[in-house]
């Protein structure tokens, strides 16, 4: 991008942009830090709710049409409590997808790239004040 670089005039007016850069440049690596540890988490948390998912719509695929045909007993009421526990587990993890799930890492993984961006046009932007103040004489 071009800048109105011509308008800075004094090695005064480029150190205040600068410092207004530098600023800018410290805020987004704080913001990439935390982006970067929310992505992580996030990433552990939706490939484990995935795989438990995947395991806990198996085990109530499966065991649904059995409890029926077991005869009344301790037995049968152990396999009703857990598919109810299994039922409930999945859906509590079915409910925070929206905060942890694949749509959250994916929008976490969104806001990092944006971040990337904004870090490389913030560099560029002091190397060409830099540059600009390299040619002024005060």
């Amino acid at each position: 991008m071009d800048y109105s670089l011509h308008l800075l005039t004094t090695r005064a007016q480029c150190d205040a942009v600068l410092t207004y850069a530098k600023a800018k440049l410290d805020l987004l690596g704080y913001h990439d830090a935390q982006t970067g540890r929310r992505t992580s988490n996030l990433t552990t948390s939706a490939n484990n709710d995935a795989s438990e998912l995947t395991s806990l719509n198996a085990y109530i695929a499966a065991i649904t049409p059995v409890i029926p045909t077991l005869p009344p007993g301790k037995n049968r009421d152990k396999q009703v409590n857990e598919l109810r526990v299994s039922t409930d587990r999945r859906d509590a993890l079915l409910a925070r997808q929206n905060q942890q799930g694949p749509e959250a890492l994916i929008e976490a993984e969104a806001e990092a790239g944006l971040v990337d961006i904004q870090v490389s046009f913030i560099e560029d932007f002091i190397a060409k004040v830099t540059a600009h103040r390299a040619t002024l004489s005060a």
